[in-house]
């Protein structure tokens, strides 16, 4: 996977707007409600908590695919059956590749700017 970006790095950036309209949804939420202070602040807690946790099992997710693609590690996904999870990933990782290819080709060629 060198010389290219790794999947993570790709996907990382949309997934913290995801999270950031999340939690600002949360806070929109709460402000608007006529709920107690102390129940608004519990609720926010509980929302940068949960995002947290997101944050944290997708970047475990993302070490794992990383470790057993690179390394092969068929016999490991395996015995963690994740086998099928770790092809669709690497198909899907393929198929986004080219996507972008063809994207940044069309943008090229129409003289427009990649966002």
């Amino acid at each position: 996977m060198e010389g290219k970006m790794k999947l993570w790095d790709r996907i990382q950036r949309g997934m913290e707007a995801g999270f950031d309209a999340a939690i600002s949804a949360v806070h929109t939420i709460t402000e608007k409600g006529e709920e107690g202070i102390e129940t608004i602040r519990l609720r926010r807690e509980k929302a940068r908590i949960e995002t947290q946790i997101i944050r944290q099992l997708a970047e475990l997710g993302n070490s794992v695919y990383e470790k057993i693609s690179a390394e092969r590690l068929d016999d490991i996904a395996e015995k963690l059956g994740i086998q099928d999870m770790v092809k669709e990933i690497a198909a899907s990782d393929a198929r986004m590749i080219d996507l972008d290819r063809r994207l940044k080709k069309e943008l090229d060629k129409n003289g427009e700017k990649k966002s």
